[in-house]
């Protein structure tokens, strides 16, 4: 597979891409900024956009529906995107999507991400691995929030918010 560098994107997932996958997303990425606090997705309503992020940080929030009860079961920057159930077949999540840490980076409408993904089986696997791997991060976290003291949370934390801060 050929490997490409978007100019435009510091998105590894988007750097990830062929050239050709590439170039079956780029004209309908939309660069966009990314205000703190922006909800990207609605709990349990349709995704409208998928979002891969260039610089800051979406946190991914599960709730027991009365906004009562919370807690983030991940994050996302640069390494990734949002929008998981769209690659998943579904058009929408249980969880809330919202911009922890302003930033910017490209956006693209799920119908077209989801035109983009039948017409690309190599699109869609890169996708679905990412999907694979941003499980086992919710995994991991769900296990910590579940079993650490609130330092060693304190201290995951920080280090995935490391990871994803620029460089």
């Amino acid at each position: 597979m050929t490997q490409t560098h978007s100019s435009t994107s510091r998105n590894l997932l988007l750097a990830a891409l062929s050239s050709a996958d590439l170039a079956l997303l780029q004209p309908d990425l939309d660069p966009v900024s990314l205000e703190l606090r922006q909800v990207l997705e609605t709990a349990n309503e349709p995704i409208a956009h998928n979002y891969f992020i260039d610089h800051g940080i979406a946190s991914i929030v599960a709730g027991n529906g009365n906004h009562r009860r919370r807690i983030e079961v991940g994050l996302v920057g640069f390494e990734g995107m949002t929008g998981l159930a769209v690659l998943l077949g579904h058009d929408r999540s249980p969880n809330e999507n919202f911009m922890q840490v302003a930033g910017d980076g490209r956006r693209i409408s799920s119908d077209r991400l989801r035109v983009a993904m039948q017409a690309s089986p190599s699109l869609q696997r890169v996708l679905l691995s990412f999907a694979h791997t941003f499980m086992n991060q919710i995994s991991s976290t769900a296990l910590s929030n579940g079993t650490s003291t609130i330092e060693e949370r304190l201290a995951r934390w920080l280090l995935m918010a490391h990871d994803r801060f620029d460089r």
